[in-house]
């Protein structure tokens, strides 16, 4: 009887470590195009789709996050490396603006664009950060990558993009 109890319990366990990993670990669809944006600098409205016809890195992340700290000076550098109009690196938030502000100050990153959500990430399916986010000219994405990466090795993928 004590080893059916145990298979059981191990057996429910797993089960339990299965549903939170797939919960929590699997890497977000993007499905958030027409949510409403802010942006910080301008303050006026915005959404990913506004961007078509660009290509965009999109990081949604939190100010107390280890990984995308380290990777907005990365980032940032990414982006006057391309140095096109047509590609934007957007950072998004869904913390206060008071908060955002404070992050960037920290960080060069003068070349990455700051938004706000009017959602909250996890209302988005967003629950790893930085959870980024690469789309071309046509609004598809065609790379997710999770809590940090190593983006300025894209830069000829990212060039590609923007010729096609």
């Amino acid at each position: 009887m004590k080893n059916i109890s145990t298979i059981i319990g191990v057996v429910l366990l797993a089960y339990v470590a299965y549903k939170a990993i797939k919960h929590y670990a699997m890497v977000p669809k993007m499905k958030f195009q027409s949510e409403q944006l802010v942006l910080l600098d301008k303050n006026e409205t915005t959404s990913i789709d506004a961007y078509k016809g660009h290509v965009l890195l999109v990081s949604c992340y939190q100010t107390w996050c280890g990984s995308c700290a380290r990777e907005t000076p990365d980032l940032n550098e990414l982006a006057a490396k391309i140095n096109s109009p047509n590609f934007t690196v957007l950072y998004i938030s869904d913390e206060a603006e008071e908060k955002a502000n404070k992050f960037r100050q920290r960080f060069a990153s003068e070349n990455i664009v700051y938004a706000k959500s009017a959602k909250r990430f996890g209302e988005l399916g967003i629950r790893s950060f930085p959870s980024n986010f690469l789309i071309n000219k046509k609004g598809e994405v065609v790379m997710t990558k999770l809590e940090g990466f190593d983006w300025l090795g894209e830069e000829a993928a990212i060039k590609k993009l923007l010729a096609e």
